[in-house]
């Protein structure tokens, strides 16, 4: 007979259970939770992990440096979507990213290069969110927000420079 050798807790399930009876995963530093459910975590974490590990982000980059503004858009609801099957954002304030990008494109051009972009636009399309919303100061933060968000995202993600 051959001695077993000892499983470590790497090699058992590579999910943790956290304080809130959820699921979890740390991955680069970041806390990611699945369900609280088992099998149905462990399930999430496996449709996510490659995306979490980072194996396919470079997949993503267009090859020249002409990225469009449709293109940053849909790289970046993307990952929003992992967010939210992770349940670190809600499906609501994913939609309401979805909304604000597509005025943000019908208003810019879907085509527009995304380093053709100036402050002068990026102004002149938030005068026309406040001529939009001129009771509601919440929705014209919340679009604002949103495009912060996206631009923040991208440069610290290296999808932009």
């Amino acid at each position: 007979m051959t001695a077993q050798k000892r499983k470590t807790r790497s090699d058992k399930f590579p999910l943790t259970r956290h304080a809130t009876g959820q699921y979890c995963k740390k991955i680069h530093g970041k806390t990611y939770y699945f369900g609280s459910d088992k099998q149905e975590a462990l399930q999430r974490y496996i449709e996510q992990a490659s995306y979490l590990h980072g194996s396919n982000h470079n997949s993503q980059k267009p090859v020249n440096n002409s990225m469009t503004l449709k293109q940053l858009c849909d790289i970046f609801l993307k990952y929003q979507l992992t967010k939210v099957k992770a349940n670190a954002i809600t499906a609501q304030h994913y939609n309401d990213q979805i909304s604000s990008l597509n005025m943000l494109i019908s208003f810019l051009g879907q085509r527009r290069s995304v380093k053709d972009i100036s402050t002068l636009d990026l102004q002149n399309y938030k005068r026309k969110l406040q001529k939009h919303y001129n009771k509601s100061s919440h929705r014209l933060n919340l679009h604002v927000s949103n495009l912060k968000t996206l631009f923040h995202w991208a440069k610290k993600n290296n999808v932009l420079k």
